[in-house]
């Protein structure tokens, strides 16, 4: 099952593991992301740096983890959801995750309650994907 991962999800996984890095790594998901997600990791990268404790070479590899495991789709890809996920995303920064979404019908999964106040797109926390999943 595709489900678009937030970026939020993806920095928390770098921080810490639990539930979601065993989540994300599993066979359960097809994790995928507009490729903008890459440009949110480096905006916080000092802060994942600091909170992760990892060395810079351990974060790194990591991230190189993620990288594989995580399928990017550029704004190119989704175009003609773009103006339907700008309309339908709470918040105006999210708008190529919910066009990724409608494009590929699927949920997004993120921690951010902002998100679900909307009614096109599925939008799901960890304990629900999980829920989802018939993993709890």
């Amino acid at each position: 099952m595709f489900v678009v991962v937030d970026a939020n999800v993806v920095i928390s996984l770098l921080i810490a593991r639990g539930s979601k890095h065993k989540l994300f790594f599993s066979n359960k998901i097809s994790p995928v992301s507009p490729d903008f997600i890459l440009f949110e990791i480096g905006k916080y990268w000092k802060d994942i740096s600091d909170k992760s404790k990892l060395s810079e070479r351990d974060l790194r590899s990591e991230f190189f983890a993620v990288r594989m495991q995580l399928k990017t789709f550029s704004s190119s890809g989704i175009t003609e959801f773009i103006k339907e996920g700008s309309a339908i995303s709470p918040d105006p920064d999210d708008s190529e995750y919910f066009a990724l979404a409608l494009k590929l019908n699927c949920p997004i999964w993120s921690e951010d309650k902002l998100l679900k106040k909307q009614d096109k797109a599925e939008v799901l926390n960890t304990k629900e994907l999980l829920e989802k999943l018939g993993l709890i």
